[in-house]
């Protein structure tokens, strides 16, 4: 098998965490971070990894010192990509740096470059990262982690076979002190467009109180949760499928989708799948779905696709093209709310 050089960039958890969970049968326990996923995944070699904080630098060795040993530590990321020329490259860093640290790694001779969500926190920004990977023949994978979940591939496949009749109308709601609108919100955002398999029409929205300023991003990146809103809003798709989008800022956490179609109901959460019929009489039936116990999961899945759609060709399930859409609705919301919470036609 090809082995992959991979680097890091920015040593968050996410990045850079050494936890954890669940069960996977075909590599142990489901890594919860960049830095896990290349572990575990045996064609590739973690080379280097880069933070501007050498406080993060220093926890990082201490977290993985046996594993990696030799690894190489650098503050400076552009000078990491021009002096390692990785093969694969993990953007961990603050959403608002996303774009620069891409189009430097598409341009240094990167194959592949597995990017934090949101893609970015403009168009322009976006469009730049999409352009600089396209011209150099760079995959750009986004970390909508759901789209990599069994249970979420499940509901597809079953929103697919037409069994339930055509998909009508979606719920989606996150409630969490960090239910914000670029940083985790895009997540739930990006998974109405992963269900409606078309592009949002038009939005309307309404934003926490309080942030009537937040006419474009604003944000710290994705540290503070009272440095972006929360929302509610309404995506109306091309293919007339219709979306309620709602979050808020709460200590009852929950992150869970409704899919109603013609003729029966879908709910899922990140561990549960339910399929709800009406039968003779008017009762409804429940009926739970397990996923596939053989699939990978999250991150992990995330990277074997990238190896996979190197190695074989093919199309990513989270691309760079995909991850835009998310962004423009997020951005559209910011519009309508400013606007006195008007419809904002798409694309903006």
């Amino acid at each position: 098998m090809a082995t992959y050089k991979a680097v890091i960039i920015g040593l968050t958890g996410i990045g850079a965490q050494r936890q954890t969970a669940g069960s996977s049968s075909i590599y142990g326990n489901i890594p919860q971070s960049h830095a896990a996923a290349y572990h575990v995944h045996p064609q590739i070699e973690l080379v280097a990894v880069c933070d501007i904080r050498q406080t993060m630098l220093d926890n990082f060795r201490q977290t993985w010192q046996d594993v990696w040993p030799h690894l190489r530590y650098y503050t400076d990321a552009f000078a990491m990509l021009a002096e390692e020329r990785p093969d694969i490259v993990s953007v961990v860093t603050p959403d608002h740096l996303h774009a620069d640290l891409t189009v430097a790694a598409a341009n240094h001779g990167a194959k592949a470059i597995f990017c934090e969500k949101p893609i970015a926190t403009s168009l322009a920004d976006a469009d730049r990262m999409i352009a600089a990977c396209e011209a150099n023949h760079v995959l750009l994978s986004v970390d909508h982690t759901r789209r990599w979940y069994p249970l979420y591939q499940e509901a597809r496949q079953l929103l697919r076979s037409g069994e339930l009749g055509p998909l009508r109308s979606m719920v989606t709601s996150l409630f969490s002190q960090r239910a914000m609108l670029f940083r985790n919100g895009a997540h739930l955002i990006d998974m109405l467009h992963f269900f409606a398999e078309a592009d949002a029409q038009w939005v309307w929205a309404e934003l926490e109180a309080g942030f009537d300023h937040f006419a474009s991003y604003q944000g710290d990146g994705g540290h503070n949760p009272a440095s972006e809103p929360a929302a509610s809003g309404y995506l109306h798709f091309t293919n007339g499928v219709r979306a309620f989008y709602e979050s808020a800022k709460l200590d009852f956490p929950g992150a869970q989708f409704s899919l109603t179609c013609e003729n029966g109901r879908i709910e899922i959460s990140d561990k549960t799948l339910t399929i709800i019929r009406q039968e003779t009489g008017g009762q409804l039936s429940h009926t739970s779905v397990a996923p596939n116990p053989a699939a990978e999961s999250g991150l992990l899945a995330a990277v074997g696709e990238l190896i996979q759609v190197l190695e074989n060709g093919g199309e990513l399930i989270s691309s760079g093209r995909n991850a835009r859409k998310t962004l423009e609705v997020i951005l559209a919301m910011l519009q309508s709310h400013t606007r006195g919470n008007v419809r904002v036609n798409l694309p903006l």
